[in-house]
């Protein structure tokens, strides 16, 4: 009985020490999350401290009256502040926006893990982008004219930003067609922040109004209402005072 005892407990040391050859699953490390190297972007849309939408009256700085009934516009040169001030571009990446369709977000890819201090973009896109060839582009593309309605066949090159609607003291429309590959309008904005393996969200606001003041506030009425130009004085006086339309105000995972 003795001698059965001792081959019983030997067996027993035996697999004792066998398991501990085994990986135990319930100490493993769980496996590290898959990185998602997106950054959804969201725009809100404002007249002062007003949501935009295409029924509600808003007051110009000019303290003229007025309804809006198309707002649109292209974004491009996308880029990253490094945290030694180097730059990240998010290359041949661009976005449409059409509040009125509802096209307030977009996604730019291929954002590679690190530490940030800013983030950049454009409004507008440069000359080889906007005398370049648009059948390159899919129906479905930013820069397509079939998808967006920002290109002017005829003068050839896109419309920066479309902005339309009405007065209400003389019911008389406004139509300004931005445009002009000199006039494309470049923000810069300083905000810290880390990329991990989590995608990025960032929420951004434009406030309409600063497109009629800062430097100077604009009169429809007086000094016009209607602009297809990439060079007239309006052109000039609204892209001037386009220079703070954005804020960033966050990203995060």
């Amino acid at each position: 009985m003795k001698k059965l005892s001792y081959i019983i407990l030997s067996l027993i040391s035996i697999g004792f020490w066998s398991c501990q050859d085994e990986p135990v699953l319930c100490c493993d490390a769980p496996p590290e999350t898959a990185e998602i190297s997106d950054l959804n972007v969201t725009i809100n849309h404002v007249v002062g401290s007003i949501p935009l939408d295409f029924t509600t009256e808003y007051t110009l700085p000019s303290m003229e009256e007025v309804t809006f009934r198309r707002f649109s516009y292209l974004l491009s040169d996308f880029y990253l502040v490094n945290s030694d001030d180097s730059k990240t571009s998010m290359s041949d990446q661009f976005a449409y926006v059409d509040v009125r369709a509802g096209k307030t977000t977009f996604v730019l890819s291929d954002i590679p893990k690190g530490a940030y201090k800013g983030l950049g973009f454009s409004i507008g896109v440069d000359s080889a982008i906007n005398h370049g060839n648009t059948n390159q582009y899919p129906s479905d593309h930013p820069l397509s004219p079939i998808n967006n309605s920002l290109y002017w066949s005829w003068e050839g090159g896109f419309i920066f930003t479309a902005l339309e609607g009405k007065t209400l003291a003389n019911d008389e429309s406004f139509i300004f067609h931005l445009a002009g590959f000199r006039n494309k309008t470049d923000f810069e904005f300083p905000l810290p922040f880390t990329k991990d393996n989590p995608a990025l969200n960032a929420t951004l606001s434009y406030d309409l109004s600063e497109i009629f003041q800062n430097p100077e506030i604009y009169n429809i009425a007086n000094e016009g209402a209607s602009t297809h130009s990439t060079s007239d004085p309006i052109t000039k006086n609204l892209f001037l005072n386009m220079r703070d339309v954005f804020s960033l105000n966050s990203i995060s995972e």
